[in-house]
């Protein structure tokens, strides 16, 4: 018995996108039976008009219809569906429903659109021919398993075949036995039609896959065959063409069909690989996606991924898809077995030089498997030219996670999809690296490349001279003073009258003292123009041209040109000059008269840098002579750490101020910032604050440098240094971690879900103050930061208050170890941000204060501050060194401290920390049974000998972790051992 089910059309779809036409297609289940119709362009109201046939197994099942919108870049957008009970069917008269339209219902209750349109179909149950349907069944019994064995839905683009329509012309059964019988007869294959299967001869012209499919017309009892569908032929034709095309024929033809389309952007889910490699984009893209590269199975031989299954690349829809599908078993690790996955690699542009790659991913066995799948973009882009002109490709990878249906344990499934998306592609880049080298920054002409066509124009003498002196001041000038010179050759000797005497001739009227104003102006501003001139001379040149010195950070700008500048003078222009100031160094560019469209053309290279710059001062100036005060035409403050390197390899900056406001002044701007000492950078930085704290401080690993930089959205050349547990003190205290950097000092925690991060510069401190110990501090010192006026208001959310004269205050407290997190942030705030006189002016106020950080050093916490209640007291007849014994970490100590119930205990050796005073540091973690919770321990232990030097005092302050409300108050513990 079969189901023919007829998709005629469907109208009032939903909008699926902003345009509201979408490219719908309907896909039909019934039970692990599929097919889908063809794709309608741009339509709201679609006509398909297919048939399609399924084999009826179980009258309990129901035909699903689900009507798609197609997205050719992600995963396409459900509209609407329908089922249908074959119960329903089978009691219809005739057994068929006719033809009518169904209502299409949404996938939920609590969807939104109510109104899905409808669908127009025909369906009903016929009956085959006897001789015909064992064949045909198993034909198709055989076609779905192996679909449903490859994937377990339908996925773009794919084109699984149609189930042929087999109609009966013996006349329609009407005994629900007989229904049954032949139900019975035609659930399966016989054993005689079984060997006729493995021993007759194919005819030639049933020797391909798909069987004939037949048509009944209804008009007469013949049976007579009916040619494929226009669907069916379309997807022999493609899969015969794309196994008769290599892999740059296919590409091409690809191509062809999506001329102009631009790259898609980065997937929301992050980026897995940015990186540069000294290779052509063609010649990466045949390395990563060409049939006859082995590069995956090298990769699925690193990572132990077993059953690799690659699938050649083939046509569809016209050459619209560009697709192939790759099956493998993941190998199993600690948390998940071995697990099968399936790819859908799809091409989203191929144009010989910009190539975006889509992966969908579905892994079914995992955990939730169903709920989501997992999509991969690959970008390869152009990248920039490298020394003897070689070619290099931009390789971008970016990922996201695709949820099918919600489900609670979301977060869990975006954290293991994102710690194993890492390992896999950290494998791939080290295997990329074997194959084609990266390149770093230092090998690439990018800059000289950009600054090779900054090339300042020499202006001539006479093009000045016409620039100045060419306008109507000049003209008329000249013409008044030809006009007056003939006229005193033509004028006779006027007679000596009035007050006039010889050698003095005074004017006669009032209109002749006008005109001798006159005359003195224009001859004033005539003068004043020729001294422009000749400082214009003399001021052409500026810093342009004079090359960096020394070997460390160096910073090129190139100066191109400005727009919109305002005007100053009478004159309605300006005389503009830019000053650049970056790190105590200041560079200047060259003076360009009467103009408010300056184009400067020109490089300005600081000098090499020990530490990287976190800013650069912008200011333009009129110029109005060597003597005058100068007039800001606007200012800027370019921020290195909020500046992407493509983006500042070429920007427009505003400038600010009320003249560049109101005019909008820009500036036109390339920026090269650039390691002239490789990798060693960061441990000679290392090595040079170690010296300044006066403790080791261990480098980092790349994938932690990685999270910071991602925290605070930084540039990739930032490095972390060191990281404290403290409480910011607000109107209420925050816990959270405390991150330090060469440039930046910044705060991120996340409680309940709500984030607070905040950074700002360590320029931007103008003072650090050491607070004492107080009950309210929780027996620690605190720090109190004060930002310059008008500093670091990106960061006003964490700061506690703001002052009177504009400073934000931070009041940072309860550290862990307070001595290590005080000497870090002084170490790097003196580098960075001191002069040589404040230095030495600090050194002197932390001499005065000695006192107080002595008295930190011995003791947590005062006596006056808090009240200790005695909770053990023993006497044990040892001597005070045996006791103390216990105390340097010896196996006694941790036998002790496991009975307790403090597992996987560790101590650090006892440090000096001043005299007669040492400290270390203590880290366990607590056994539930004993304490009954879990959790972890740090704890900072000092011991010191009492004043009669007759016993010792061991003093303990512990910060726990994993407990509730642990983040809110320590623990102190104090021996005494007389």
């Amino acid at each position: 018995m079969r189901l023919v089910v007829h998709v005629i059309e469907a109208r009032n779809l939903p909008a699926a996108e902003a345009q509201g036409l979408g490219d719908p297609y309907a896909k039909l289940q019934l039970g692990r039976q599929r097919a889908k119709t063809k794709v309608i362009r741009k339509s709201a109201n679609p006509v398909w008009d297919e048939e399609f046939a399924f084999r009826v197994g179980d009258l309990k099942e129901e035909l699903l219809i689900r009507i798609t919108d197609e997205d050719k870049y992600f995963s396409d957008d459900f509209l609407g569906q329908v089922k249908v009970p074959l119960s329903a069917v089978l009691d219809a008269d005739n057994r068929s429903l006719g033809t009518r339209w169904y209502p299409l219902q949404p996938k939920s209750k609590k969807s939104k659109i109510r109104d899905c349109g409808e669908i127009h179909l025909t369906i009903s149950l016929s009956q085959s021919y006897p001789e015909e349907t064992a064949t045909l069944a198993h034909w198709a019994s055989d076609d779905f398993a192996s679909s449903s064995d490859k994937s377990s839905e339908l996925r773009k683009g794919s084109s699984l075949p149609n189930i042929p329509i087999e109609l009966s012309t013996s006349p329609p059964v009407t005994d629900e036995a007989e229904i049954t019988k032949q139900d019975k007869s035609n659930a399966g294959p016989s054993f005689v039609n079984r060997l006729n299967q493995f021993f007759s001869v194919k005819p030639k012209d049933t020797e391909a896959s798909v069987p004939p499919v037949f048509k009944h017309d209804r008009g007469l009892d013949t049976l007579e065959e009916m040619p494929l569908t226009s669907s069916q032929l379309s997807d022999e034709q493609d899969f015969e063409t794309s196994a008769n095309m290599s892999f740059d024929e296919l590409l091409k033809a690809f191509a062809s069909k999506h001329e102009g389309n631009d790259m898609p952007g980065n997937l929301s889910g992050g980026i897995l690989i940015d990186q540069v490699y000294a290779v052509a984009p063609n010649d990466l893209n045949t390395l990563l996606f060409s049939p006859s590269s082995d590069f995956l199975q090298s990769l699925a031989k690193m990572q132990g991924t077993t059953g690799l299954d690659i699938q050649q690349w083939r046509l569809e829809n016209d050459g619209e898809i560009l697709k192939r599908v790759i099956t493998y078993t993941k190998a199993a690790t600690k948390l998940v077995k071995a697990v099968k996955a399936t790819e859908d690699v799809t091409y989203l542009k191929a144009d010989g030089d910009m190539y975006a790659v889509l992966a969908d991913v579905s892994t079914p066995e995992v955990p939730f498997g169903n709920n989501f799948r997992v999509e991969i973009l690959t970008c390869i882009m152009p990248g920039p030219e490298l020394r003897d002109d070689e070619r290099s490709s931009r390789l971008v990878i970016s990922w996201r996670l695709n949820f099918m249906q919600s489900t609670m344990m979301k977060g869990m499934i975006e954290n293991g999809a994102k710690q194993g998306l890492k390992d896999n592609f950290s494998q791939f880049s080290e295997l990329l690296a074997q194959n084609v080298r990266p390149v770093d920054a230092k090998d690439t002409t990018t800059n000289n490349e950009s600054l090779s066509s900054v090339q300042p124009e020499t202006e001539s003498d006479w093009k000045l001279a016409f620039r100045i002196f060419g306008n109507f001041t000049v003209v008329s000038s000249v013409v008044a003073f030809i006009y007056v010179f003939a006229h005193i050759i033509l004028a006779s000797p006027s007679i000596i009258q009035g007050l006039e005497f010889p050698g003095l001739d005074l004017p006669d009227s009032v209109g002749e003292v006008v005109v001798c104003g006159v005359l003195v102006l224009q001859g004033q501003r005539v003068l004043n123009m020729i001294a422009r001139f000749v400082q214009a001379r003399r001021q052409r040149g500026g810093d342009h041209g004079v090359k960096a010195k020394g070997d460390g950070w160096l910073l090129t700008v190139a100066l191109i040109d400005g727009t919109n500048l305002s005007a100053t003078k009478s004159s309605g222009y300006s005389d503009p000059y830019v000053v650049f100031t970056c790190n105590g160094q200041t560079k200047t560019s060259s003076i360009k008269f009467h103009t408010l469209e300056p184009q400067w053309n020109e490089i300005f290279e600081f000098d090499a840098m020990e530490d990287p710059p976190s800013v650069m001062e912008i200011n333009v100036y009129d110029f109005d002579g060597p003597f005058d005060e100068v007039a800001s035409l606007g200012h800027v403050e370019v921020n290195f750490l909020k500046y992407s390197i493509s983006e500042l390899a070429d920007i427009w900056i505003p400038l600010k101020g009320k003249l560049a406001q109101a005019c909008q002044s820009k500036l036109h701007l390339r920026i090269f910032l650039n390691n002239s000492r490789g990798t060693e950078v960061v441990k000679d930085y290392l090595d040079r604050m170690e010296k300044e704290v006066g403790r080791k401080i261990a480098m980092r690993s790349p994938h932690t440098n990685l999270e910071f930089q991602k925290i605070f959205s930084l540039p990739p050349e930032e490095f972390l240094i060191n990281d404290f547990t403290c409480h910011l003190k607000r109107k209420m205290l925050t816990q959270g971690r405390l991150f330090l950097s060469p440039r930046i000092i910044g705060f991120y925690t996340n409680l309940f879900g709500h984030k607070t991060k905040f950074f700002f510069l360590w320029e931007d401190i103008e003072e650090i103050q050491l607070l004492p110990a107080t009950l309210s501090s929780m027996g620690s010192p605190s720090l109190l930061i004060t930002l310059r006026k008008g500093r670091g208001m990106d960061a006003r959310h964490g700061a506690k208050q703001l002052d009177d004269e504009g400073r934000l205050k931070f009041h940072l407290q309860s550290f862990v170890s307070f001595n290590a997190a005080h000497k870090t942030i002084m170490a790097l705030w003196k580098a960075r941000s001191l002069t040589p006189e404040e230095k030495i002016q600090l050194v002197e106020e932390e001499s005065e204060t000695k006192d107080l950080q002595n008295e930190e050093g011995g003791s947590f916490l005062g006596i006056e501050d808090v009240k200790m209640s005695e909770v053990f007291s023993s006497t044990i007849p040892f001597d005070v060194p045996v006791l103390m014994g216990i105390f340097e970490g010896g196996p006694v100590e941790r036998r002790i401290m496991e009975k307790v119930g403090c597992m996987d205990y560790s101590v650090t050796a006892w440090e000096p920390v001043r005299a007669d005073v040492h400290q270390r540091q203590v880290h366990c973690r607590l056994d539930k049974k004993v304490a009954r919770r879990e959790g972890e321990v740090m704890s900072t232990q000092q011991k010191s000998p009492l004043p009669d030097k007759n016993g010792w005092l061991v003093e303990e302050v512990m910060t726990l972790e994993g407990i509730p409300l642990g983040e809110f108050f320590n623990v102190r513990n104090d021996f005494l051992a007389l």
